[in-house]
Formats: structure tokens, sequence, C-alpha cells
């Protein structure tokens, strides 16, 4: 709910609404309270409010920064050694995208996209790129969401994974490189718009 924008930047959950929404203890809430922290979703203020984290500029900007470090590389490292099965498996996930977004399906489609990247982090094989890629790819879906033209970005995100697959596919380390960082800066500016 707070990735969708369902639950408004900024709002102070408690556990005795969430329970009472959820239909569950107050136990697991509490638990997926630490996670949502861990995962900088929410925060804890001063009065030990759980208060659901703004998206700052700064984030974004931070964000992009890294981001654009982390999956560079990982494009150029993947491209070098990715088997049929992984390479499938990235095709797989984008013509996904495609049959979501020709029903509409914009959370569905989401969902495939943040999969896509998650997917690139962990066949690279190296757990810190996944650890730091899930997370800005968390964010990423945050921001998509609330810049409010997620629709009419969707195509050209699609298009742009599909340069991304053809550098694989040749395993051209400089190509991949090239489409993810291409691929990157377009949707800061998209987002910037």
């Amino acid at each position: 709910a707070i990735i969708n924008g369902d639950i408004r930047q900024g709002e102070i959950l408690t556990e005795e609404q969430l329970s009472a929404d959820l239909g569950i203890s107050r136990t697991p809430v509490r638990s997926a309270i630490k996670k949502l922290e861990f995962d900088d979703l929410v925060s804890i203020n001063s009065s030990r409010n759980v208060v659901v984290v703004e998206i700052t500029e700064k984030d974004k900007t931070d964000a992009f920064v890294a981001r654009r470090l982390n999956e560079v590389e990982e494009a150029g490292i993947l491209a070098e050694k990715i088997t049929r099965e992984q390479y499938e498996e990235l095709i797989r996930l984008v013509e996904e995208q495609k049959q979501f977004l020709e029903k509409k399906c914009y959370s569905e489609f989401l969902d495939s996209e943040y999969e896509f990247h998650v997917k690139i982090s962990e066949f690279c094989d190296n757990s810190w790129f996944y650890k730091i890629m899930k997370n800005i790819a968390l964010l990423q879906r945050r921001i998509l969401i609330l810049s409010g033209h997620l629709e009419r970005d969707c195509t050209s995100a699609v298009q742009e994974h599909e340069e991304i697959l053809q550098a694989f596919l040749h395993h051209d380390r400089e190509a991949a490189r090239r489409a993810m960082e291409v691929h990157i800066v377009r949707v800061s500016d998209r987002l910037g718009e």
C-alpha cells in the first residue's frame, strides 16, 4: 500500500489501526513495521510514531547516481557471462511487461519492471549488487507511481529493456553498459518532466 501510494507519504501508522485493518494481531504488525523501517519505507519519529517516509528530491538524485553506478556495471558484467537460461528469463519478463502494458495493468507492469532489474543484479552473482539493487528498485517503483505519468512512460521503458537484451544476446559488454546508462538517464529525464 505504501509502494502503490495507497498510504500517503508522511502518514502516521499505528499498530492498532494496522492490526484492525489487516485482521491480525499486533505481533506480526510489529514485525512488519521493523521490516518496513529496514526497507526505508517508514521511520520512527521522536514521539515513537511510525511515519511513512517521504521521498525527497535528494532521495531521487541519490538513487539516480547509485543506480547509474550500480546497474551500468552490472549490465557490463552480465553481458559477458549471461547464460541462455538467464537471457530467456529476462526475455520472459519483458514479454510479460508488454502484455501488462496492453491490458493497462500498471501495477503488474511495475512488478515485472522491478523483477527485470533485480534479476540482472541477481544474475551477476554478487550479493551486494543484489542487495543494493533491491532497495533502489523499491524506491524507483514508489517514485514511478508517485510521478503520475506512469502510463506514458511504460512503452519507452520496454523499448529500452529490449535494447539492453540485444546487447546481452551478443555478449557485448560496452553495448550493454551504454544501453543501461541510456535507460537510466531517460527514466530520470522522464521523471523530471
